[in-house]
């Protein structure tokens, strides 16, 4: 299966990893992202699903090509996740564990907070192992002690992950496009 546009995206998101705050969820590059999403991401706010929104946008503008209009164009985490569930583009955790090769380059990982009880942080996939994956996520940060997910970081940063990172309900949705 051809995926341009998913394969694209992990390219942009590559040109983005100078990117820093300036201040608290701001900046020309954060404020960027943030804009592309519709409704756009209010000013301060988080932007790790902006950051994917504004890869695919520019991959798909890069290749004169356009994606299915049903998927989210919000900032929300939870809405990406919902709407691959319904589409069945989703793969939990579990089912990742046993088959890391379902985890491809330009997938996006999608992390569940326990503590807020929901989906709240996205990156995009640029490898998969028997281990875990590597990925690349805006509004996170250099790698913390003992797995724990940096969701409100300063940045855009190379990650490793490994599957338990995903949280109990993570996954990943799955760009065919």
């Amino acid at each position: 299966m051809s995926r341009p546009i998913a394969l694209k995206a992990v390219e942009i998101a590559k040109k983005y990893l100078y990117v820093r705050e300036k201040g608290e969820n701001a900046g020309k590059e954060v404020e960027y992202f943030q804009g592309l999403c519709k409704p756009p991401v209010g000013a301060h706010g988080p932007w790790c699903i902006a950051f994917l929104r504004a890869c695919m946008k520019e991959a798909c503008t890069e290749l004169s090509l356009t994606y299915g209009t049903a998927f989210p164009r919000t900032g929300y985490t939870p809405d990406w996740v919902a709407f691959a569930q319904d589409a069945g583009i989703w793969i939990p955790r579990t089912a990742l564990k046993d088959n890391h090769l379902a985890a491809r380059r330009g997938d996006l990982a999608m992390f569940y907070m326990k503590t807020l009880g929901r989906h709240a942080h996205g990156e995009i996939i640029t490898s998969s192992d028997t281990e875990g994956i590597d990925t690349i996520g805006g509004n996170t940060g250099p790698e913390p002690i003992d797995g724990i997910i940096n969701r409100d970081g300063d940045g855009v940063y190379k990650k490793r992950r490994e599957w338990y990172e995903l949280g109990e309900w993570g996954g990943i949705i799955r760009i065919n496009f």
